[in-house]
């Protein structure tokens, strides 16, 4: 069944036009540059304080499970969020699907895949920084299955995902030995 964005959301978060007071410690706050290959880089976050955090997020408050979206710089990229205390930044879309409609995870693989990422590309405007205003973000149409079979979709491709991180694990751990089973001495 095809739904604009919009109405198979139950929450988008805009922090845009929003620049909180940084501090030297305290809430990581998520920026662009944070997200990367469907992860999320904590090292790259900068810090707000406790007191500025409650200033400062003003709109709502991201949730675990929540979905992450760059609209620009670049545009397109997408994580999913494993944990709460944390703040959202400009040009980041905090997305949570609505219950029965949009499952969080199949979202996530809706987005990060070629459908969407183009879905996406369809939307943008600008000319030295492209991007996706949330009005247009609103207005994208994606075709959804049942929910049941959403999360049967999921289901397979985290199986999958965590097949890929173990393998990528075992060529990493393959990589320090040479073929006599030694380890490479670091130099």
């Amino acid at each position: 069944m095809k739904y604009k964005v919009e109405d198979a959301l139950e929450k988008i978060l805009d922090y845009r036009g929003k620049t909180p007071k940084k501090s030297n410690n305290g809430i990581p706050v998520i920026s662009a540059k944070c997200i990367k290959n469907g992860r999320i880089d904590y090292s790259s976050c900068y810090f707000i304080s406790s007191g500025e955090y409650g200033k400062f997020m003003t709109r709502g408050f991201p949730r675990k499970g929540d979905i992450i979206l760059t609209t620009e710089a670049p545009l397109g990229n997408v994580a999913k969020l494993n944990r709460e205390d944390i703040g959202v930044a400009q040009r980041v879309l905090t997305l949570r699907g609505k219950a029965g409609v949009l499952d969080n995870d199949y979202l996530l693989y809706f987005l990060k895949s070629g459908e969407g990422q183009n879905l996406l590309k369809s939307r943008e405007s600008g000319t030295t920084v492209t991007g996706i205003k949330q009005s247009e973000f609103r207005k994208l149409e994606i075709d959804l299955p049942p929910i049941s079979i959403q999360k049967r979709m999921v289901k397979i491709l985290l199986l999958l995902d965590q097949k890929i991180d173990i393998n990528t694990r075992i060529n990493k751990n393959l990589a320090e030995f040479n073929f006599t089973g030694e380890k490479l001495r670091e130099q």
